[in-house]
């Protein structure tokens, strides 16, 4: 609505719970208030007092959660009313996280985002499941706790809505997004 002061919504679905922290940080971030949801548990949701919101999800065997792109489908209208922000958590970099940054959103939304960021991930072996220990092990290589979670990333997600927020609450008409 205009003349309210709108909100950030920051949905996300985590398994181990960075992805949770992720979300929590950019929202730490983002000026004005931001709500943070775990996609997962919300089974009703009103868009209405928010004017932009950050979907991130993890990525696990080279996919996103299920719930992120069932999210996305779910609430493509609302989606696309709004200003929007993509992240994931993964271990990789460069190329490779380009490469699952890209297929863990649908091609519509992608389009749309006005900011898409592969941040990092994070291993903490002791609370790992004793089969998704074991993968990490035996396909991945991996034998201890690993942390590579980019805080200018996220820093960089936050700013970007609050550049676009600015940029709509500048616009003559604002109605029109």
């Amino acid at each position: 609505p205009q003349g309210e002061a709108m909100k950030t919504l920051v949905a996300f679905a985590s398994k181990y719970g960075t992805t949770k922290s992720c979300a929590e940080a950019i929202a730490d971030r983002i000026t004005g208030d931001a709500d943070v949801i775990d996609i997962k548990r919300s089974r009703t949701l009103s868009f209405d007092e928010y004017d932009s919101i950050v979907i991130g999800g993890p990525i696990y065997a080279g996919k996103v959660m299920s719930a992120v792109p069932a999210f996305c489908d779910k609430h493509r209208t609302a989606l696309l009313e709004r200003t929007v922000g993509l992240f994931i958590c993964c271990l990789y970099e460069g190329e490779t996280a380009l490469s699952e940054l890209d297929g863990a959103f649908p091609a519509w939304l992608k389009a749309h985002a006005v900011v898409r960021k592969a941040v990092g991930g994070a291993i903490d072996f002791a609370r790992l499941r004793v089969v998704d220990r074991y993968l990490a092990r035996k396909v991945a290589r991996i034998d201890g706790d690993i942390r590579t979670v980019k805080d200018h990333e996220l820093r960089e997600i936050a700013a970007a809505i609050d550049a676009q927020r600015t940029l709509t609450t500048r616009s003559p008409n604002t109605s029109g997004r």
